[in-house]
């Protein structure tokens, strides 16, 4: 039947057209840089959704092998696209063609996570065994930025294992994954940032490489777009995603992980504040600056390249002056036809145009008029030469209790109290003057007056006003609406006085907090700060001397046989001696000096800033003090005497344990020396 072959030829055109973009979708792998879990959960949702599918991509994803090295595998061709990091940068500044598309982990998950019963500062890995991957580089500069050279790098097991059976001290992590199985274990543990030595770096980070790029523009900008939009939807839905990678991609990781880490790529991402794929050439150019400080790059390095430009091409020059042309033929067209079209209408219009007019008018005075006597708000016009009112709208009578008519026989000064009179006179004023200079807002005001009520009371009332003009541009008449804001302006006290109230609230609740947070750092006998602040304090003060190179002293103070005044004199002697000697030492500690009570009769002071003599004949003044105290307690004058040890950075401890443990030898060589006497520690020299 010939008649039928069109159709069938239309038919075949047809579905070629709609399976012709499965039949393009091009084949690429993804090389992630770890194993299947929530870490890739976009691109587990970009393919689940069809996004990599509407750009064009069979994506399949293809997890880190044993070498750990997502970007080699890029630059190899072993995939087009790649998850790494911040050594991105690292890469391109070594010329390696790496282009980064997406930062995805706007900081980074990676950090040190060490046994807190051996390490609980970063100092304190110092000659220890850490596990570390060679890719890890802002680990590396990390420890370099905390002067820690001297330690053992062991290869990397990823098994948290090691770390809780004592097989290492300390390993790299990722903050969304290994806490949470350490914590699971419950085995505690300390975790060290690099940020919290200004290092923050990018974390996972979507790339590819330049020659990608210049072979498909188009197809990596829709591949980059897919991509990113499965991360919002992941985002949005961890808890599908948790499902989904549990039945599709591994059950390596239980749900209550995957959530955990879920969670903590909110924290890192911010995708609330911060869009998706968001990159910084500044953040990216201190990255680099970074690892020129720290050796690791070259100071001159240039990672020019390295954050992908999505440029549009644009059309050729012959398809624009085409399209111009098009447009100018197409305007020409309707200029034509609406100027016929014109003449057309205006032969109709003109014959309506009077009839219209007046059937307007008719109309807008009797809707005006309806709405005017209708509406609950007050409706009004002010004559200013006569100073009356040519119309009140009835409205007026359940506002004020006057009617239309005996409101136009009154006075406007009779319309409002005399407070509000001066306030309306002033606006006037002010109005006319602005109006003078040509300032045609000033017609317009609005403003809150009290009116009388006819039953004696006052009524509070918003009154908008316009001025209107005559032929010379002068104000002849004020059209006005007054509306009863009496419950409003009732509802605006009492939220003030409950606005006064919380705030009282706050205030006791922020002398509390004050007060709770002086007694958790303060002796309640001596008022003293107590051993807790110290050990916060002692750390802080450390890494300060060490960041701005000055020295700085600790001295630990006993009272000598303390136990005898308890013993002899009952413990409310004791207390009375360990107050006499905090307010007799108290008037000479300098005031950045921290001067602590450590435990029943022992303190200690730390001095920054005080060379270790300078601090040794302060030690030795405040021993004479002590020693000429003298108090009376009953019918008894009590004395007593101390011993101090002393210890100093840079000279003794370069960590507060050792410092806290050199100035406490000092101070048991002092006892055992006969008390009541001062002693510098020393380092005894090797035999």
């Amino acid at each position: 039947m010939p008649h039928n072959y069109p159709m069938r030829f239309f038919a075949l055109i047809f579905l070629s057209l709609i399976c012709s973009p499965l039949w393009a979708l091009e084949q690429v792998k993804l090389q992630l840089n770890w194993k299947h879990q929530f870490q890739f959960a976009g691109y587990y949702a970009a393919i689940e959704k069809g996004y990599f599918r509407e750009a064009g991509y069979d994506v399949t994803l293809v997890e880190v092998g044993e070498s750990h090295d997502p970007i080699g595998a890029v630059l190899k061709g072993d995939a087009l696209f790649g998850v790494g990091a911040s050594e991105l940068a690292l890469h391109r500044a070594r010329g390696e063609p790496v282009v980064a598309l997406a930062a995805i982990l706007q900081h980074s998950p990676l950090v040190l996570i060490a046994n807190s019963k051996i390490a609980n500062n970063v100092h304190a890995l110092s000659g220890r065994r850490i596990m570390l991957m060679p890719h890890e580089t802002e680990l590396y500069a990390y420890l370099k930025r905390e002067g820690i050279t001297r330690y053992r790098a062991e290869p990397h097991s990823f098994d948290p294992a090691d770390l809780i059976s004592g097989k290492v001290d300390a390993v790299s992590a990722y903050s969304t994954d290994e806490p949470y199985l350490l914590d699971k274990a419950a085995f505690r543990h300390a975790i060290f940032t690099p940020r919290s030595v200004g290092i923050d770096f990018y974390g996972d980070t979507l790339f590819t490489t330049e020659q990608t790029i210049k072979a498909n523009p188009k197809g990596v900008r829709a591949f980059r777009a897919a991509a990113i939009k499965g991360w919002e939807y992941a985002m949005a839905h961890p808890e599908e995603m948790a499902n989904l990678i549990l039945a599709r991609y591994s059950k390596r990781h239980e749900k209550d992980h995957l959530m955990f880490e879920a969670m903590e790529m909110q924290r890192l991402m911010q995708p609330a504040l911060v869009e998706i794929g968001h990159m910084s050439e500044g953040r990216w150019q201190q990255i680099a600056l970074n690892y020129a400080e720290l050796g690791m790059l070259p100071p001159d390095a240039k990672i020019t390249g390295l954050i992908y430009q999505d440029k549009v091409q644009k059309l050729p020059l012959w398809v624009l002056s085409l399209m111009a042309i098009g447009v100018l033929v197409i305007i020409i067209a309707g200029l034509v036809a609406f100027y016929f079209g014109r003449l057309n209408r205006r032969l109709a219009g003109e014959i309506l145009a009077r009839h219209e007019i007046e059937q307007v008018a008719r109309r807008s005075e009797e809707r005006y008029r309806m709405l005017a006597e209708q509406s609950s708000d007050v409706i009004w016009t002010l004559d200013l030469t006569t100073n009356h009112f040519t119309y009140v709208s009835p409205s007026v009578e359940r506002l004020r209790g006057y009617t239309a008519e005996e409101v136009m026989a009154q006075d406007m000064d009779q319309s409002v109290t005399p407070a509000s009179r001066e306030k309306v006179k002033s606006v006037l004023q002010a109005s006319l003057e602005r109006l003078a200079k040509g300032d045609q807002s000033a017609r317009y005001a609005t403003t809150e007056i009290e009116q009388p009520h006819k039953n004696g009371g006052v009524v509070s009332t918003e009154v908008v006003t316009t001025q209107l003009l005559d032929e010379a541009e002068q104000p002849y008449a004020v059209h006005g609406i007054t509306r009863d804001i009496s419950e409003r302006k009732a509802a605006q006290l009492r939220l003030h006085e409950i606005n006064e109230q919380l705030r009282f609230k706050l205030e006791e609740i922020e002398k509390l907090q004050v007060a709770l947070q002086e007694q958790a750092v303060r002796d309640a006998l001596t008022g003293c700060f107590n051993r807790r602040y110290f050990d916060e304090t002692l750390e802080r003060e450390l890494s300060r001397a060490r960041r701005e190179g000055y020295p700085l002293a600790l001295l630990m103070l006993d009272l000598d046989h303390f136990k005898q005044i308890n013993d002899t004199y009952g413990h409310q002697a004791g207390d009375e001696a360990l107050k006499m000697l905090v307010e007799t030492l108290k008037p000479d500690i300098r005031q950045e000096d921290v001067f602590c009570r450590y435990g029943g009769e022992e303190f200690v002071v730390l001095m920054p800033r005080m060379p270790l003599a300078i601090a040794a004949d302060r030690a030795e003044r405040w021993r004479q003090m002590i020693a000429d105290i003298c108090f009376k307690f009953g019918n008894f004058d009590l004395r007593f005497t101390a011993s101090i040890g002393v210890a100093s950075y840079p000279e003794h401890g370069k960590v507060p344990d050792e410092l806290t443990q050199f100035a406490d030898l000092a101070l048991y060589i002092a006892k055992h020396e006969g008390r009541n006497r001062v002693v510098v520690y020393e380092e005894t020299p090797p035999d």
